[in-house]
């Protein structure tokens, strides 16, 4: 039975948040709850239903889709299935970037939306539109799966991402009534040395904190600190995101709390999310369509190649991410979720830089600080004591204040005693398997 707290916010407070934040979690939250009691093939024509609606709007109010249509000689009425998107050209980054006003519908005053930008967890960050209706059924989506974890809405949980990232930035009234409403309490995940650790303990000790989430390698590091110096912290879930979680973290972090770890993916240009309810299958949320068109074989890797059924401020059709996804069609078939499926997701793992002042830096924290800054790629990599290279492929826009907004925000993270170098260059950094690297230990 739910707490009276946790019915107070869902039946009567959030909607009235929803309200006055024009934004849709409520609605959502119902909607997904139906959705899950739906048969596969009911899901499956809820989401072509849907796709049809965007293809139109797409088509009648962006340049870009109107003469992607006429060009390959289709309308929308000749997509009728998920198979069916291959009809349409890829959609990348590079793309997006160059036909950035074209992707933007002529009706956009009329829709409600977001301002957003990729993380940059591949080191490419991207600047985009996000309809307030698809950030919702993802905020909602998460609800529910946390839920399915333990969770009550209005639960207390720490968040360890990139809080106090900044120098001298503060979060908005809006979003200090946000947090307030889900119980959020934010903190850095992006140093996390012993003595960080050692207050974290506190904090979560002396507010009855019993869920985690955040970052894999910062969750990881905490947990770490835990088995080290044997404290004591009662956790029943933690939520991991934003990269892989390796064996190593996840094994480490059970080890530490002794709760249920739910592995997460997201990312909101392509309007996924995904949750690992069971090892090595990551249910994908119903607002996103996952082009299947390449599998050819019982277990094969696909380019993440999405659309966001919801995202009518700028539609991105046939997506391409810059992940990878591993699918095994025979285990998927007979997996008791009824939206789409993948078995796992390649790429997003970044290093652990530990500096000889003590500091240990996580690397998604800083994508938060690239992410708003015109560059089309960037690179943390230690190369001495307490010393890194930032190398940075720059785009047009970019000027002197964005690298003292680097330099700045890098210092105050590595500590006044570290050495920051940021070279300019047009090379990408590859790992052995073609990945690109943005957060280096040499």
């Amino acid at each position: 039975m739910l707490p009276i707290k946790s019915i107070i916010i869902k039946n009567f407070i959030l909607p009235i948040a929803d309200h006055f934040m024009k934004t849709d979690i409520s609605r959502s939250y119902k909607e997904i709850k139906r959705l899950k009691k739906l048969s596969k093939e009911e899901i499956s024509k809820w989401q072509i239903d849907k796709l049809k609606l965007l293809l139109w709007h797409a088509f009648d109010h962006t340049k870009y889709y109107k003469q992607i249509f006429i060009s390959a000689n289709l309308t929308p009425n000749d997509i009728n299935s998920i198979s069916d998107l291959q009809k349409l050209p890829i959609l990348t980054k590079e793309i997006i970037r160059n036909n950035y006003q074209d992707l933007i519908p002529d009706n956009i005053n009329d829709i409600q939306h977001i301002k957003s930008s990729t993380g940059g967890s591949t080191g490419t960050p991207l600047m985009f539109l996000l309809d307030r209706k698809s950030w919702s059924f993802s905020n909602a989506t998460n609800t529910i799966n946390w839920e399915q974890a333990g969770y009550k809405y209005g639960d207390k949980f720490i968040a360890l991402g990139s809080t106090s990232l900044f120098v001298n930035k503060k979060a908005s009234l809006k979003h200090l009534l946000y947090y307030k409403l889900k119980s959020k309490i934010g903190l850095s995940g992006i140093n996390m040395s012993d003595e960080i650790c050692e207050e974290y303990l506190s904090i979560i000790n002396n507010n009855k904190v019993h869920f985690l989430y955040g970052y894999a390698s910062s969750i990881y590091l905490l947990a770490k600190y835990v088995l080290k110096t044997s404290g004591k912290i009662n956790i029943k879930a933690c939520f991991t995101t934003s990269e892989v979680l390796t064996d190593q973290y996840r094994d480490t972090i059970i080890k530490a709390f002794n709760c249920k770890v739910l592995n997460s993916y997201g990312a909101h240009d392509g309007g996924i999310n995904a949750y690992e309810q069971q090892d090595g299958f990551f249910e994908v949320s119903y607002n996103s369509i996952i082009n299947m068109s390449n599998l050819n074989s019982e277990t094969s890797i696909i380019p993440a190649c999405l659309t966001d059924v919801l995202n009518y401020a700028m539609p991105l059709i046939n997506y391409q991410l810059g992940d990878e996804y591993l699918i095994n069609q025979n285990s998927n078939i007979n997996y008791a979720y009824n939206g789409q499926v993948i078995n796992n997701v390649l790429g997003r793992t970044s290093d652990i830089i530990q500096l000889e002042n003590g500091i240990t830096l996580t690397g998604p924290g800083f994508t938060i600080l690239f992410k708003d800054i015109p560059v089309e790629y960037y690179c943390i990599e230690k190369n001495g004591i307490n010393s890194i290279n930032c190398s940075i492929k720059v785009l047009p826009g970019y000027n002197s204040e964005h690298e003292t907004l680097i330099l700045s925000t890098l210092k105050k993270q590595m500590g006044i005693d570290s050495n920051i170098s940021i070279l300019y260059s047009d090379e990408v950094k590859l790992a052995p398997n073609g990945k690109r690297l943005y957060f280096v230990t040499s």
